[in-house]
């Protein structure tokens, strides 16, 4: 359901990102490589194919910037699409669409679910986002990190003040967890849905059953990533994986089409929609 534009791909080494993108969900790629996969220079989105799924900000490599097929991106963009300095990850020009609804979880709402909503929906605003994704926001002096545990109806989207937003609470056991315990539990949960599907695909199961089961275990499974962050991100910054807070610094995203246009448009001038965005 994700609109490809061009459909090219390519496979680019992970290299550490400036110093000044960071925590701000970008990714510099090469000019050359940049026109290969149909983005235009000023900006655009790109899906991060890694061990998991993963969309960012595409801006150009600094001209003194001597090596060409990398791309630099921050440990957290890393950690959205599960890749280490030196992988290689497979990047394409995707094309967002406006998201229906998103799920997130969280451990605990910091206030009335409506009201925390509506600035969920403000601080996304124009953020592309994928399942599997670690958000963290902050009110405040606190720090509250968010997974999206499903988005509909396609793999990357746009959240809008349309979409519809559900809050999942996960509430931490009273007991904390260290890493090691949490990567076991997590292999556990891995080996427990290659069954599932194993009983699925020799007919011992049912769809409806199989449906049931792979979304609850889908869900403990990125919980428990969840919590992995969460150790890993506490151990080692306190800033955020993607700063919501941080408005976009002249333009933002088009909730209908993806492209990259100032941010004070009323209409955008690629597709001709009314924005409505809220500032």
């Amino acid at each position: 359901m994700v609109n490809i534009k061009n459909g090219r791909s390519v496979e680019l080494k992970v290299k550490e990102a400036y110093s000044q993108d960071l925590g701000k969900f970008k990714v510099r790629i090469n000019n050359d490589i940049m026109t290969y996969l149909g983005i235009k220079t000023s900006g655009g989105i790109v899906g991060l194919h890694g061990r998991k799924v993963s969309a960012a900000i595409a801006r150009p490599l600094f001209s003194t910037d001597a090596v060409k097929d990398v791309i630099r991106m921050d440990k957290f963009v890393r950690k959205n699409c599960g890749v280490f300095i030196g992988d290689y990850v497979s990047v394409k020009m995707v094309k967002p669409i406006p998201a229906q609804r998103i799920s997130l979880l969280l451990k605990t709402l910091p206030l009335r679910a409506d009201d925390f909503k509506q600035i969920l929906k403000r601080k996304l605003m124009g953020i592309p986002v994928s399942p599997g994704d670690i958000i963290v926001i902050q009110l405040e002096k606190t720090r509250i990190p968010l997974a999206v545990s499903r988005l509909q109806p396609a793999e990357f989207c746009f959240v809008r003040d349309t979409t519809s937003v559900d809050l999942i609470e996960k509430k931490q056991e009273e007991e904390i967890e260290s890493i090691d315990s949490l990567i076991k539990r997590k292999q556990l949960i891995e080996e427990i849905l290659k069954k599932v599907e194993a009983k699925f695909d020799q007919g011992n199961i049912g769809a409806e059953e199989f449906s049931k089961l792979y979304e609850q275990y889908k869900e403990e499974l990125l919980f428990v990533d969840f919590q992995i962050n969460e150790l890993i991100e506490s151990r080692e910054t306190q800033i955020p994986i993607r700063s919501t807070l941080e408005e976009p610094e002249d333009s933002v995203f088009c909730p209908f089409c993806g492209v990259q246009i100032p941010l004070d448009s009323e209409f955008c001038p690629s597709c001709g929609k009314k924005l409505g965005m809220t500032k």
